[in-house]
């Protein structure tokens, strides 16, 4: 059975790798992909739409298919603000997936953090607890929450607490180190197990996939 992928943040770090993968897997006839800019790649199946997200209600009825991949984030000193970094990494997927179920789309997969918590001391931390948990009411088939640590690749706007962590990685990685659960994934190993779960999703409808399974494609 050929499905349709809705993905929105094709443009980071891991949705650019995941962009690329679904473009490859036979089993997605069609890619969806909204962002404010365009990924500036040409593939058959792709179709790309340039949209405000201000203005979501205008087009949100474009918003259709089987599984949406949430791939969106930024940083506090991306944003400026830590109104506009909720707006970024709460308010916006939110409006996105409430429109994605509202047009009957089944699954969703979340890129979320470790350590999310909506109680958390941590803005960051608690705005990714918060968005999990309103996801998990809006009534998905399948809710996919994926808490990795700190992402590894090539960024065009490097993060300095990621590049401290490409660094410590073979003290993170270690197998008795009591700082494993630190370590990093690179971008492309997490859209590929993000891949696999949206290939056989779990029978839970939400589940938690963090850890050693981040690393264990499905």
């Amino acid at each position: 059975m050929t499905k349709t992928a809705i993905v929105i943040g094709a443009t980071g770090l891991v949705g650019s790798a995941l962009l690329e993968q679904l473009l490859a897997d036979e089993s997605w006839d069609k890619v969806r992909v909204f962002g404010r800019k365009s990924t500036g790649v040409n593939a058959d199946k792709l179709e790309e739409h340039v949209v405000d997200f201000a203005m979501i209600d205008s087009w949100q009825q474009l918003i259709q298919g089987h599984s949406l991949f949430i791939c969106i984030g930024t940083t506090l000193s991306q944003a400026g603000s830590r109104a506009a970094m909720r707006a970024i990494d709460l308010e916006l997927p939110l409006a996105f997936a409430t429109a994605a179920k509202r047009n009957h789309v089944e699954d969703c997969l979340l890129i979320s953090s470790l350590f999310a918590n909506a109680k958390s001391p941590s803005h960051y931390l608690r705005i990714k607890g918060e968005l999990e948990n309103q996801l998990a009411c809006l009534g998905f088939k399948h809710l996919m929450l994926f808490r990795p640590g700190p992402l590894l690749g090539e960024r065009t706007q490097a993060r300095f607490s990621e590049q401290v962590v490409a660094a410590l990685q073979p003290v993170f990685s270690a197998n008795l180190s009591p700082l494993r659960r630190w370590r990093g994934i690179e971008a492309v190993q997490l859209a590929t197990t993000m891949l696999s779960y949206a290939h056989k999703p779990p029978s839970e409808v939400r589940v938690v996939i963090q850890g050693e399974a981040l690393f264990t494609p499905r």
